[in-house]
């Protein structure tokens, strides 16, 4: 399939970024775009992330242009308020993105909504449509829904990541390119992800001044953790794919997606490198995101990812039924990996650290 393409996040660091425009061509494989999210003025996303002005997001617009990197904007808020659905609203979100896509020359914008993916279809019928994870495709129904609405890429729900059945069937009924996001480390199937990403909906368009952390931002994130400490088996559990294994998807797609718009420098770049070279030799937790990466820093988890390898799991979880209260795969199998107050490399150099 002529080598993997790879769509990175930025970060909200210049140097960062330049950085990974290092790896632009690597191992045969090739990032082919920088998603990132635009002025809140216009709309949230799925990330808190600093403010960002409109010339700024020019320039970067340019910078990722000049190496040959495609841009893909984020306008995945699944919430926004009644006032999201008025017509002078509308007008006004359809100008900036006619803007964003024939002046500046952004290619590909993700959206979750299927209603504004059809406004945005109408209106400007030559950028490309993402339907955004946020989007919960997780059936072949949601998928002809987004693809009718004028989605030419699909990245489905993360907790369908190991139904290579299911992503197979919604390739093949939809005609729609499936994009999957490979290292999120959310909880599987969990019941505080839709109240969680409507809340960064809303906390998006207001992000307050720098990189300002407010305790209430954390709500989520440290109930997720605290799940995750005292039933282990969440760590195996949750969606991600493996470097390894990306190449079990050769027959569904070649697209993949890292997550890290609020990670550190080193720990995107880990990310990015590893994913590259589809292969990891280190801790399978520090290139992830999300709740499992926050897990790993605060408890000094540490789960060896080619350990992995020796017992099929891979295998073992694609073909799963799912019914977790009948089957301890997971439960005994992180027992044996699992390593606890490992203060390794990675997490210092995460830290800032030497």
């Amino acid at each position: 399939m002529g080598g993997l393409e790879l769509a990175v996040p930025y970060n909200n660091d210049l140097e960062t970024l330049r950085e990974v425009f290092r790896f632009k061509e690597w191992n045969g494989n090739r990032i082919t775009e920088i998603y990132l999210s635009g002025p809140q003025e216009f709309a949230g996303a799925g990330r808190i992330v600093p403010a960002l002005a409109l010339d700024e997001f020019e320039s970067l617009v340019k910078e990722i242009h000049s190496q040959g990197i495609r841009v893909n904007l984020l306008f995945n808020s699944i919430c926004e308020g009644a006032e999201w659905y008025s017509a002078s609203v509308l007008k006004s979100i359809l100008e900036y993105l006619r803007k964003v896509h024939e002046d500046l020359g952004v290619e590909a914008i993700t959206i979750a909504n299927p209603l504004y993916i059809r406004e945005v279809r109408r209106h400007l019928p030559t950028i490309e449509i993402c339907a955004s994870v946020l989007g919960d495709v997780d059936c072949v129904q949601k998928a002809i829904i987004f693809r009718k609405a004028g989605a030419d890429v699909i990245t489905p729900h993360v907790d369908i990541n190991r139904d290579l059945g299911l992503l197979a069937r919604i390739k093949k009924i939809t005609g729609a390119r499936i994009k999957l996001m490979v290292n999120e480390g959310c909880l599987f199937r969990c019941p505080f992800r839709k109240f969680h990403f409507n809340y960064i909906s809303h906390k998006s368009r207001n992000p307050g001044p720098g990189r300002r952390v407010k305790a209430e931002d954390n709500v989520f994130s440290l109930n997720c953790i605290q799940l995750s400490k005292n039933d282990p088996s969440q760590i195996l559990k949750s969606c991600w794919i493996r470097p390894e294994d990306l190449v079990k998807y050769e027959s569904i797609t070649n697209n993949f997606k890292l997550v890290g718009r609020t990670s550190s420098k080193t720990m995107l770049l880990r990310s990015v490198r590893a994913y590259m070279d589809e292969s990891w030799e280190g801790d399978l937790l520090e290139l992830m995101a999300g709740n499992l990466y926050s897990l790993a820093m605060s408890q000094l988890l540490h789960l060896d990812n080619k350990s992995l390898d020796q017992f099929n799991f891979f295998e073992t979880a694609a073909s799963c039924n799912k019914e977790c209260s009948e089957c301890s795969y997971c439960g005994s199998l992180v027992e044996k990996l699992l390593r606890r107050g490992l203060f390794t490399a990675g997490k210092m150099q995460d830290l800032g650290m030497q």
